[in-house]
């Protein structure tokens, strides 16, 4: 229970968003304050009563303002998406609803000469726990929806770089420089250390085809560093993560199965982190 309260919780920094949302929250309170009339306020004059309906109104619109724009500005790091977590969130909430709750009471018994009884302080609770969800629904649903944004936007980015990967033609070329050929690069499976040589595994007309080249791993990993699809997965492996079929976990580590290629490959302890990192983007 309190691991998951201790999980991150996207914090809603847009000050835009809070502003308008806080704006529609309180203006809400005081309209349905106003229709609904759940305080008994005792001022026989209708414009005073619109005065007062309207500061309660104004009490949300201060507190939530407080909690949700001025403290997270001035403690900017407890606030941070990397800190805030869903029980911050839950504390914060409680703190508005608490200060709102008493505000709306004093002001309700002094002002509104309203009668304190248990169902008035209920429907105060009510009315201040309504205004704190209302304003963590919308939130979220800006939040969500800029999630979505960015999901798309990086499906687009990643559309983009295949579509380049399938159109990018990578040279092989022999440590002597007397020997070479070229690839696209999306038909690339992997490449392979063989001693003094490196064995090109590819895919052409649908068939798993092989191309040894005198050169070292180590030289051809700096050719397809400007390749993000081409990434280093043991110290005598390079593979193509774009032909990723599924990873598993063995009883050394990390196995990787490619598309139409029989053998596993195991991934280095040291290389772990890079394979995980370069999945994540995929």
């Amino acid at each position: 229970m309190l691991s998951s309260l201790n999980k991150k919780y996207p914090f809603n920094d847009n000050l835009k968003i809070n502003v308008r949302t806080i704006a529609s929250v309180s203006l809400g309170i005081f309209l349905f304050l106003l229709f609904f009339q759940p305080f008994n306020i005792q001022n026989p004059d209708f414009n005073d009563r619109l005065i007062i309906l309207s500061t309660f109104g104004a009490i949300t619109l201060v507190l939530q303002s407080l909690f949700r724009l001025v403290i997270p500005s001035v403690f900017s790091k407890a606030f941070s998406e990397e800190r805030w977590t869903i029980l911050k969130e839950i504390i914060i909430d409680l703190l508005f609803v608490i200060s709102n709750s008493v505000a709306f009471t004093f002001f309700a018994k002094y002002v509104g000469h309203t009668a304190i009884s248990f169902h008035v302080v209920i429907n105060i609770v009510i009315i201040s726990i309504t205004a704190a969800v209302v304003l963590v629904v919308i939130n979220q649903f800006y939040l969500l929806k800029k999630q979505v944004k960015e999901l798309a936007f990086e499906e687009e980015e990643s559309t983009e770089k295949n579509v380049i990967d399938e159109n990018t033609e990578v040279e092989f070329e022999s440590e002597n420089k007397s020997e070479y050929f070229h690839l696209f690069l999306q038909q690339i499976l992997l490449i392979k250390s063989a001693n003094n040589y490196i064995e090109v595994i590819y895919k052409l007309d649908g068939k798993i085809n092989k191309k040894l080249i005198r050169n070292t791993l180590k030289n051809t990993e700096k050719v397809f560093l400007k390749y993000p699809s081409m990434v280093r997965c043991h110290r005598s492996c390079i593979i193509n993560k774009n032909h990723i079929q599924k990873v598993t976990k063995g009883n050394y580590g990390l196995v990787v199965e490619l598309f139409d290629y029989p053998e596993k490959i195991h991934v280095s302890r040291q290389y772990v982190l890079k394979v995980k990192e370069a999945l994540r983007t995929k």
